[in-house]
């Protein structure tokens, strides 16, 4: 008699990493990699917006600083057209103004560009889970 086994299921949170940095985006692909999430890079925020829209991400990271479209816009356009729950914004300089615009724009989160990843790994789950 041969006896089956059922396998789990494995379920890997989606998210798209969005920065004008490739540097940069690279190294937080590699550590939420390691977590288990499946990454997608984006390059720039229609690119991200796009992405969002037809992977249906559980977390969009995307940096404030992009050339053709700020994160601000691409956030607040992501939030009403392609239903993101979570947008963990990164920018330059966390000032009280920003936090406030990072409210306005439907954002869960904003974080310092300037810390370490871990910290940003930190903010992402707990806003995601």
């Amino acid at each position: 008699m041969i006896a089956r086994t059922l396998q789990p299921f494995s379920f890997r949170p989606r998210m798209v990493v969005a920065y004008a940095d490739s540097a940069h985006a690279a190294l937080s692909a590699r550590h939420f990699r390691r977590l288990g999430w499946e990454v997608h890079l984006a390059s720039s925020g229609p690119d991200a917006r796009r992405m969002a829209h037809a992977l249906a991400p559980k977390v969009v990271i995307l940096d404030t600083q992009f050339p053709d479209e700020s994160g601000w816009l691409t956030c607040a356009n992501m939030m009403l057209a392609s239903g993101v729950q979570t947008v963990v914004l990164v920018s330059a300089a966390v000032t009280s103004e920003e936090i406030r615009l990072a409210e306005t724009v439907g954002a869960a989160a904003l974080v310092s560009r300037h810390n370490d990843v871990p910290v940003l790994v930190n903010e992402v789950m707990g806003k995601a889970i």
